[in-house]
């Protein structure tokens, strides 16, 4: 029996104790919806046990009876925000990136724990609208569909392409928005939407998905000096992977140890002419303090390192709410 098994292979006997995949409350193999926050836990149509956080059935793709959470307090009063209205995944069809969608909200962002750098302080509240954000960064055979050479030390497919300056991975994006005729829009995360959704919508979680680092997390103490495929470690409760560990990733902002105290209230974005750019989730060879959520580092926008990848977020174009 190996440590992340769900189930015995002979008498399928369960291993791990089932939990909501949306408020992770312990629940049974009979319920049909959680108890504390109402998502479905089993498809009505096929039966399947229901495994996103969105109440999104796996086999049939289509939510499962479940409520709109979208928290309206991310939106403008009066607004409405499209993404709300879309479905919960989306798979781009030209570097087959697969997303999930985000709702907006609102968190308190920043070092609640008390256990990290001061320019993790002060602790705001912050409001986002929905976005889609990829399930997991940038892999070297999707970088290679529209970028002409692979630059990553650790090859592999499906492991993160790296040694990627900042301004590559925006390139990467601009070309994958041209190649949807401008339908979406793809771009790093802001320092905040990163925030948020490793946090599973922004709650009080150390590290993104669970405080037991070793099933989510490639870091120094499990990696063996390397990188590792992305998606083999245990998702957080959006369904999002190694969001701490395997890879620093890339975020929009402009780098400022003051950064929380210049926060805007709503969608906050840090545009300044520093060259430092702001790099989230620690590494396959930094230690479980760097892989915190809250944990914020700036690096030169020119450089790379073999540490250091991206994922990307999608939102719509202006005008359009398909």
């Amino acid at each position: 029996v190996q440590p992340d098994w769900r189930i015995c292979p002979v008498c399928e006997t369960r291993l791990k104790a089932l939990t909501c995949p949306a408020c992770g409350l312990a629940v049974k193999e009979n319920w049909k919806r959680c108890p504390q926050c109402e998502v479905p836990l089993v498809c009505p149509v096929c039966g399947s046990r229901v495994t996103g956080p969105d109440g999104v059935c796996p086999r049939c793709r289509t939510a499962a009876d479940a409520p709109d959470r979208t928290d309206t307090r991310a939106l403008s009063p009066g607004s409405e925000n499209p993404v709300s209205k879309l479905p919960a995944t989306f798979t781009d069809a030209v570097c087959g990136i697969e997303m999930v969608r985000v709702p907006g909200g609102s968190f308190a962002m920043g070092d609640t724990f008390g256990a990290g750098a001061d320019n993790e302080q002060p602790v705001h509240e912050v409001a986002l609208d929905g976005f889609y954000m990829a399930i997991w960064c940038v892999t070297q055979v999707q970088w290679l569909r529209l970028m002409p050479d692979n630059p990553a030390m650790f090859e592999g497919q499906r492991h993160p392409v790296e040694q990627v300056t900042w301004g590559a991975a925006r390139d990467f994006a601009c070309r994958l928005t041209e190649s949807h005729k401008g339908q979406y829009r793809f771009d790093l995360p802001t320092e905040a939407q990163w925030e948020y959704a490793a946090r599973s919508g922004g709650r009080e979680t150390l590290y993104a998905g669970e405080e037991e680092i070793d099933r989510l997390a490639w870091y120094e103490a499990n990696s063996h000096g390397h990188t590792h495929d992305v998606g083999t470690k245990t998702p957080n409760g959006l369904g999002l992977c190694d969001m701490s560990g395997n890879v620093w990733e890339w975020c929009r902002d402009g780098f400022a140890d003051d950064a929380y105290r210049q926060h805007a209230a709503r969608n906050p974005l840090m545009e300044t002419t520093e060259a430092d750019r702001v790099i989230r989730g620690g590494a396959y060879h930094l230690d479980a303090w760097s892989a915190r959520c809250a944990r914020r580092l700036g690096f030169a926008r020119d450089l790379m390192g073999p540490g250091l990848g991206f994922r990307l977020v999608m939102t719509l174009a202006v005008g359009n709410s398909r």
